[in-house]
């Protein structure tokens, strides 16, 4: 075979190996829309069976061809039960029961796919009952974090006892690794009892991590109580801790957390002082006038976008120190943050 000819062979074999890609994934593409309109067409007839027994019109018998499928049911389920209240949500749950559609998600916690699983997790937890919470629990130290998380809320949901305490050992265990989504449930968790978180915070047993993860979490509850807490972390040697101790003052809006609010925006760490400027303004101190207006000419930016924005907040003497520092000429940093937060306060 000659050259030309061998070139050509290949060409052709590579002409036909393209076709034969593009081939695969047309017909591929076409299954999955052809999956992709099934499913939809049998979540619809899972909502309409859902609407029928909530409606008195129809049975749980409706609901037998989907019963194993346990991705499809938890997932209309979950849209479908947050629309719905009382004694309606109590027919669907009891229809569901009574197909053993709460046994099947059990199952389908340790197999298939991760989205299936989460799926079935975040499903039972509208299915209280002892064997839920058993296998919820289990589900809790296996796997991926955001189905340990998902196992966790969905036990919780379900009557099982959850605390905070049970988190925070999980973070300082390591089995759970700090995120926004372990934190915002922290939060839920302590808003419940914020006196048990102060009183944890008042202890030595913490790690620093879960220490500050609860810290944290307290300054959402809105809780007075808090406020010795608080007081004593701003003096902490951390300055995270520090800066979480302000903004939960700033978030209790108390006339008490002045003083350490005051002392703060003179921290030695930016965060700090952009924590205690923020908090300032949250809390409408106007006490903290002179001080704000001070940190307009911070070296740090962020600090000076926080002090003017609170300086915004604090109202007519707030505003005359805007004014006062925008038109002191020589377009430095602090008429630059007052210019800044004027103008955004008209607009």
């Amino acid at each position: 075979m000659s050259l030309l000819s061998l070139i050509w062979a290949v060409a052709l074999a590579m002409a036909v190996s393209a076709l034969a890609w593009m081939a695969t994934l047309i017909a591929l593409r076409l299954v999955n829309v052809r999956k992709t309109v099934r499913r939809k067409a049998d979540r619809a007839a899972v909502e309409r069976a859902l609407i029928g027994v909530m409606q008195g019109k129809g049975d749980a018998n409706a609901l037998q061809p989907y019963r194993q499928r346990a991705r499809l049911i938890a997932e209309t389920l979950l849209d479908f039960i947050g629309i719905v209240r009382g004694q309606d949500r109590q027919a669907v749950v009891d229809a569901l029961e009574s197909l053993g559609a709460d046994r099947i998600l059990r199952a389908r916690v340790t197999r298939g796919s991760l989205a299936g699983r989460l799926a079935s997790i975040e499903a039972l937890g509208v299915f209280p009952g002892a064997e839920t919470q058993h296998v919820l629990l289990r589900a809790s130290d296996r796997g991926p974090q955001g189905l340990r998380l998902a196992a966790l809320r969905s036990l919780r949901q379900a009557g099982g006892e959850v605390r905070a305490s049970d988190v925070l050992q999980r973070v300082g265990a390591q089995r759970l690794r700090p995120s926004g989504g372990v934190a915002e449930f922290l939060r839920e968790l302590v808003a419940d009892d914020p006196a048990w978180a102060a009183a944890a915070l008042s202890g030595e047993t913490l790690a620093a991590e879960p220490r500050l993860m609860l810290l944290e979490a307290l300054g959402e509850a809105g809780a007075y109580e808090a406020i010795p807490v608080f007081t004593t972390y701003a003096a902490s040697e951390c300055p995270r801790m520090r800066a979480a101790a302000v903004t939960g003052l700033g978030k209790l809006m108390h006339p008490a957390g002045e003083a350490c609010i005051r002392s703060a925006l003179d921290d030695s760490e930016w965060e700090v002082r952009s924590a205690a400027a923020k908090a300032a303004g949250d809390a409408r101190l106007a006490g903290l006038l002179d001080p704000l207006a001070m940190r307009l000419a911070d070296e740090v930016w962020r600090v000076r976008h926080q002090a003017a924005h609170a300086l915004a907040k604090l109202g007519p003497g707030g505003r005359q120190r805007l004014e006062a520092a925008a038109g002191s000429g020589g377009g430095g940093v602090a008429a630059r943050a007052a210019s800044l937060a004027l103008a955004e306060a008209i607009t």
